[in-house]
């Protein structure tokens, strides 16, 4: 059964792929960057840890079975800072898309939601390239610092 509402189209597949789409763009933009370093934060802790540890004391020198995790923990962050550039460059360019759709009308523009979709893109802009730049401060302690001398 469909439901017709008076004076509105339903939607075609095109334009709910589209529609799709767009909110997992949104979605990723938001969150990308916090997810990424959140995932650097608990796998490269558990990277950075465990071979520095052994039956409950801690060793001066890594576990030579382990030596595996610190290029682990590397690529791990490598890949943390380019899911936050990337969350960056989406939420940029989605705010981009919103720059132009500014209406004097406060109905109109409520419509749209064009003011609601450049807010989450700003906001993905700013966390995308801060959690980059946490990542990669991050990164430089990790390969500046001894492994387990700290």
């Amino acid at each position: 059964l469909r439901y017709a509402v008076p004076g509105v189209r339903p939607m075609s597949t095109v334009a709910r792929r589209a529609e799709r789409g767009a909110c997992l763009e949104t979605a990723f933009g938001l969150c990308g960057g916090p997810l990424a370093w959140y995932v650097q934060l608990c796998c490269g802790y558990a990277l950075a840890s465990q071979p520095c540890f052994s039956g409950g004391r801690r060793l001066g020198a890594p576990v030579a079975a382990l030596q595996w995790t610190w290029a682990a923990m590397v690529l791990l962050m490598l890949a943390a800072v380019l899911t936050a550039l990337l969350s960056l460059l989406v939420s940029w360019r989605a705010y981009r898309r919103t720059r132009d759709q500014t209406s004097t009308d406060l109905h109109e523009l409520m419509d749209a939601g064009a003011g609601r979709a450049r807010f989450v893109a700003l906001w993905g802009m700013l966390l995308g390239g801060g959690f980059a730049l946490a990542t990669a401060l991050t990164a430089v302690s990790f390969v500046t610092l001894p492994r387990c001398a700290g």
